[in-house]
């Protein structure tokens, strides 16, 4: 009885509310216009209703052509899209209306085209997630973090099409720009990765080395660097050195199950990188990512 009462409840309020947005559309809505909407909009996506706020925010986009508002009603309408209703198509093709709309304006499209560059990715469209990120450098504005990021997004995908050239390139200008140690440190894991994938050893082990011996750079990346080292290490036969390294992340390795894996297959079977089991724009071996344990959320946080 309790539940269905709780039930009844929120029936009630939500018949309460969509009867206000009625009501104010036919009493008022035609009166103030855009800002009506907009306001409508908010509220019902800070409410939690979230196929009213869309309704509410692409009339907003209809009535008000010049609003300064726009941005705000595109990116609300792309997250409803992508998180709430599932729908990626129509996101991308927002996220491409939008894109067409800021051209002019740099600073306002380079969020929209980056996010356009994930969801081209999300839906294995590569070539058009490089396309786009490579907009977003004709948008940076000169802003280092920005490149670098981009940069990151455009070499991990090509690398994903065997463009490992430009990957190196990309992942090359990053390391260079990069101002921030953590950012530095990723591009440069990024790159060890290239070259482990493409079995130029020695390149890796060097970029991996110099990590483990940056002050700053997050234990994360060094725990990581040190996963890769190990497994470089492994392909080049040097198996004692493999195993002082896997030994030494039994306490800091996200998933201790993958070390005690591993130190019992060394040097047997496939001897392949496991970066070769990376998904675009993963930090991690697979197994890592899907690691439940406390440690495991706490790295990824």
């Amino acid at each position: 009885m309790k539940q269905r009462n709780r039930y009844m409840r929120a029936f009630a309020c939500a018949l309460v509310l969509a009867l206000a947005f009625v009501a104010g559309a036919c009493g008022q809505g035609a009166s103030e216009g855009p800002e009506r909407d907009l306001k409508m909009a908010r509220e019902a996506y800070n409410s939690g209703y979230f196929l009213e706020a869309e309704t509410a925010y692409e009339r907003y986009l209809q009535s008000d052509p010049q609003g300064k508002n726009r941005q705000e009603a595109w990116t609300r309408l792309v997250e409803i899209n992508t998180a709430v209703k599932g729908d990626l198509n129509k996101a991308v093709t927002l996220l491409e209306t939008a894109t067409l709309e800021y051209n002019s304006k740099p600073e306002a499209n380079w969020p929209l085209l980056f996010r356009l560059g994930e969801l081209y990715e999300q839906q294995g469209q590569r070539k058009k997630a490089m396309e786009a990120w490579g907009r977003c450098l004709d948008t940076a504005g000169g802003d280092s973090a920005k490149t670098v990021q981009v940069q990151m997004r455009i070499a991990v995908a090509g690398r994903a099409l065997k463009q490992n050239d430009l990957a190196v390139d990309m992942l090359t200008q990053a390391i260079q720009q990069a101002k921030d140690p953590e950012q530095k440190s990723r591009a440069m894991y990024e790159l060890a990765q290239t070259y482990n994938l493409t079995w130029n050893m020695p390149k890796s082990r060097a970029i991996l080395e110099e990590i483990l011996a940056m002050d700053k750079a997050p234990q994360e990346t060094k725990v990581m660097s040190t996963f890769l080292l190990a497994e470089t290490y492994e392909a080049e036969r040097n198996l004692p050195k493999a195993r002082e390294l896997l030994l030494s992340l039994r306490d800091t390795y996200p998933n201790p199950e993958v070390i005690i894996a591993r130190l019992g297959n060394l040097g047997k079977g496939d001897n392949s990188p496991a970066t070769a089991r990376l998904q675009p724009g993963d930090m991690m071996p697979q197994e890592v990512n899907d690691a439940g344990t406390p440690h495991a959320r706490k790295l990824r946080q």
